[in-house]
């Protein structure tokens, strides 16, 4: 028979322990189950497992390594004033030590383990002896003067029966540290009758796997016995974990024993089942727990839309039901009967989700021969289960919620990527991708709504430009304005009439090149130019004498900031670390055209949009404003970022800020 084991805890009533839920099979003291071995192999079952001397012993579910080696049955003990005799039977499923009641002051005597001597040695800080696999009787005595007032009993002891001077104890006092109480029995009192109240509690969760997590109200009085509480389970489902501050043991069916004492005791099972059920109910012949059940449906609708029928719902303000599952639907099960699960809608149906949002970081490496990527990926109401990196992209490592995530490799297209278990999507993943002339914009072969991509150059380089974007920031080619090509063409064709056609080809290099550097004299060109065409037409006298003056200026002026930042470009260009980094971002943003259209007619519709947007307008307020050599995309980035830190109306990162921008 297969059970399930919750053993070895200490009464107690402030302090909960979790019981181990073990799963085993009680072959012959415990052997390996030799039939699970397939034929060919059978023989080298001994040689596989000589170094397992555990292999015999059950295991909790939650830990393999840990073994249980013994289970005690019931432990007796006759106190007397001179001295005291105990006994009790334990299964052993591997040799092992055994814990005794006692510790230095009251040594366990006359140790005999069926029939045989058996020495008591100090173990782990308690008498203990040293057992072979079997079923075994132990016998022992303790001699004293006077009854103590106390003795320890170990933790693994579940039921007592203790006898005093010849009279049975039928409450005796143990208390949370595991003593037993001699000489505070309470037997002048008349013991009360055994008696056993069993209410059960239980959430159902809807998902993959299906949870079924039931709370069992133990109240108990009387001595301390083994009960059988019934079925547990309904049919179908498999035990997962149980915490108890009792010995409890579940085997397959879900039928339930526990050893119990007098007190108020909460055993807390988990259990789950991968298949879709379209109705609960206990198997045929079973016996519930209970006549009546009270059950909470925790629903998942961005997974499927389920009801509930055939199960009443209830006002659980007149009932006892555990406050962490309060603000759910709750139910009243007749256990004789069953509930059906019927399902109304799987996923999200028509409905169309939001596209992902992917915010990429960019580093080039110093030679210019790769990239490292970042990329931060979200996405409320997802239907895709895999994203694979693009061609080219070698992921490194990819974390889903802060929890790291396994990287396969997608059998159809040999592409690595990830498994996504969840629809809100909330990803990182950092890797390495090859310099190429077109780069991926998402990096995953994936759409996406929104794509935002910062890329960080090493010192001493500079972007050219970037297309495909419908917003670029940072590179060389956009950063031209009308007005400054303007001011360019309108300085080298002033050059080419004053000096001639390579003059004036070599000032519209010089210009255009040393334009959008920091630190360029970019206009004192321009200044320099008036004086010096000027004195050609100026005839002689004051006025030419007010020009050479005005000429010397501009030249004095336009070396003094020449010269330092033909210094600075020679510094950079001999040591490119020194290089200010302010100049080495590029930022790029693509979005879906579509996307916004939407998003912005579903708004239009709804008059509670409308009223929504202008209350966000009124208390976005920038209380100063200044643009200066700035494009207009740039102003409108910077409007865009303003309304996003002083939106206050919005929590969450993708509805802050204001669409107009």
């Amino acid at each position: 028979m297969t059970v399930n084991l919750a053993p070895f805890h200490i009464p107690m009533s402030p302090i909960r322990i979790v019981a181990l839920a073990i799963l085993t099979t009680f072959a012959a003291h415990g052997a390996p189950p030799i039939e699970r071995i397939p034929e060919p192999l059978k023989s080298w079952a001994t040689w596989a497992t000589w170094n397992d001397e555990h292999r015999a012993c059950p295991t909790p579910y939650s830990d393999p390594k840990t073994h249980l080696c013994f289970w005690p049955s019931r432990f007796g003990l006759q106190v007397q004033k001179g001295g005291a005799q105990f006994d009790m039977a334990v299964t052993v499923f591997h040799e092992t030590w055994l814990p005794l009641p006692g510790d230095a002051n009251a040594w366990p005597l006359e140790v005999r383990a069926n029939g045989a001597a058996v020495p008591v040695l100090d173990h782990e800080g308690a008498p203990s002896v040293r057992l072979a696999a079997g079923t075994v009787r132990i016998e022992g005595a303790y001699r004293w003067d006077d009854i103590p007032q106390r003795i320890r009993l170990p933790r693994e002891i579940g039921i007592l029966a203790l006898t005093i001077d010849g009279q049975p104890v039928e409450a005796p006092v143990w208390d949370a540290q595991g003593f037993l109480w001699l000489k505070r029995d309470g037997s002048s009192e008349e013991a009360d009758k055994n008696f056993l109240s069993l209410k059960l509690y239980t959430s159902l969760e809807d998902g993959i796997p299906l949870w079924l997590r039931t709370e069992i109200e133990l109240t108990v009085s009387g001595k301390s016995r083994e009960e059988d509480l019934g079925t547990i389970l309904p049919e179908g489902w498999k035990l997962a974990a149980v915490e108890s501050p009792i010995p409890v043991a579940v085997d397959d069916a879900g039928k339930m024993k526990a050893q119990v004492r007098a007190g108020k005791w909460m055993v807390h099972l988990d259990a789950f089942r991968f298949d879709n059920p379209k109705q609960i109910r206990y198997a045929e012949g079973a016996k519930p727990a209970a006549a009546e059940e009270l059950v909470a449906f925790r629903a998942r609708p961005d997974f499927r839309i389920v009801e509930i029928v055939g199960a009443p719902s209830i006002d659980i303000s007149q009932t006892t039901f555990p406050e962490k599952w309060r603000e759910l639907p709750v139910y009243r099960w007749d256990t004789a009967t069953s509930f059906q699960i019927e399902e109304r809608m799987r996923g999200m149906g028509d409905q169309k989700p939001a596209g992902l949002r992917i915010a990429r970081e960019l580093w080039l490496d110093e030679n210019g021969s790769g990239l490292t990527f970042r990329d931060e990926i979200t996405g409320a109401m997802q239907q895709i289960w895999r994203l694979d990196a693009a061609e080219g992209q070698d992921l490194g490592s990819v974390r889903s919620d802060g929890k790291g995530q396994l990287i396969t490799r997608n059998p159809q297209n040999g592409a690595s990527g990830v498994e996504i278990r969840t629809r809100n999507l909330n990803l990182e993943a950092t890797g390495r991708t090859t310099r190429a002339s077109a780069l991926s914009a998402t990096g995953w072969r994936s759409d996406a709504d929104g794509v935002n991509v910062t890329l960080n150059l090493p010192p001493g380089w500079r972007l050219f430009a970037l297309f495909g974007a419908d917003w670029v920031q940072g590179d060389w080619l956009t950063a031209w304005t009308l007005l400054d090509l303007f001011l360019l063409l309108i300085f080298s064709l002033a050059v080419f009439r004053l000096w001639g056609f390579l003059p004036g080809l070599l000032a519209f290099v010089a210009f255009g090149l040393a334009y959008h550097e920091p630190g360029a004299p970019r206009y004192l060109w321009l200044i320099l130019l008036v004086p010096l065409a000027l004195q050609r037409v100026v005839p002689e006298g004051w006025a030419k004498r007010a020009v050479e003056i005005g000429k010397w200026i501009a030249i004095g002026a336009f070396v003094l900031v020449l010269v330092p930042f033909i210094a600075r470009q020679v510094q950079q260009a001999l040591y490119p670390q020194l290089e200010s980094h302010t100049v080495n971002l590029a930022t790029a943003t693509v979005e879906t055209v579509q996307g916004q259209i939407s998003a912005q007619q579903e708004d239009s519709a709804s008059a509670e949009g409308r009223e929504k947007l202008n209350r966000k307008l009124a208390s976005i307020i920038i209380p100063r404003v200044e643009f200066k050599d700035a494009t207009i995309r740039e102003a409108v980035a910077f409007l865009k970022q303003k309304s996003i830190e002083m939106d206050t109306m919005e929590t969450d990162r993708p509805g802050k800020g204001s669409t107009l921008f």
